[in-house]
């Protein structure tokens, strides 16, 4: 078994009710007026080999607490609501993108890989008519029905038109896509009623009115989640943003990582420490 020596642990806690920057320099993104923290030289020393560090800019309203950690081989920070962390940042010598998906990068010698699953707070709902006349009926329940929620969460309503082509295909489709579906075929629209279909259990249902219909999407509806990793790989090393965040958390985490959390150049701590006359080994 591999012994790892900690080398620190630093627990901020943040205002709660809006942003601020970290204030103590623990992993800051903003050049030192201080000079370079302690904790910024400790992530060095633990991971020797990386070009960058994790760093955070600001916090964002729910972001309770900060806990900075420093150990042989790994370094960063937990960002929790309560005492559940939710969004964790680490460097590392390496890591494993084998099932992650590579996407663009915003900075050329970084790359970047996703490894996410998701549900938006968005219920989108295709309504597959069956016929000219079932058409007719969904184009006036789509334009009655815009605006509408459910649990405080936007209803999104696609309509396909295609009704050349078979009803099943076209709702298999729409199911691919993780949605919920609305059959309306002959007698849906002479009865104004629709046949609820989706891949979340317990949402199903015939002869249902729309009102019915939202009423059992919201029984079943899933939790709004977000989780997985980032990964951003560079010359010796890699930095992970590693998520677990629910509810309206999950809402904007991935947003607010984007902008608030970046890279330090570790280089650049490494020059400013022995301006200070530190030795980094």
């Amino acid at each position: 078994m591999t012994k790892r020596t900690v080398l620190a642990v630093v627990v901020l806690a943040l205002a709660v009710g809006g942003c601020s920057n970290l204030g103590l320099g623990e992993a800051s993104c903003l050049p030192p007026e201080r000079g370079v923290s302690s904790a910024n030289i400790l992530t060095i020393q633990a991971v020797p080999t990386a070009k960058y560090t994790p760093c955070l800019d600001e916090t964002r309203l729910g972001w309770d607490t900060v806990e900075w950690f420093a150990e042989d081989g790994r370094a960063g920070f937990k960002i929790s609501r309560s005492v559940s962390p939710f969004l964790t940042a680490i460097v590392t010598p390496s890591c494993d993108v084998s099932d992650a998906v590579q996407v663009e990068s915003a900075q050329s010698d970084i790359e970047r890989y996703e490894d996410i699953e998701s549900q938006s707070p968005e219920i989108e709902i295709t309504v597959v008519p069956s016929s000219e006349r079932a058409l007719l009926r969904s184009r006036i329940l789509v334009d009655e029905l815009e605006g509408s929620e459910v649990d405080r969460r936007p209803v999104i309503f696609s309509l396909d038109e295609n009704i050349e082509q078979q009803v099943s295909p076209r709702v298999n489709f729409a199911l691919l896509h993780d949605q919920y579906v609305w059959v309306v075929g002959e007698l849906g629209a002479e009865e104004g009623t629709v046949e609820l279909r989706s891949n979340t259990p317990g949402a199903v249902g015939s002869g249902l009115t729309a009102a019915q219909a939202l009423d059992v999407i919201q029984a079943n509806v899933p939790e709004v989640f977000y989780r997985g990793n980032w990964y951003f790989t560079f010359d010796g090393g890699c930095i992970t943003y590693e998520f677990n965040a629910t509810g309206t958390l999950a809402e904007t985490v991935a947003a607010d990582a984007d902008d608030a959390l970046g890279f330090y150049p570790a280089g650049l701590v490494v020059e400013e420490a022995r301006q200070q006359g530190f030795i980094i080994e």
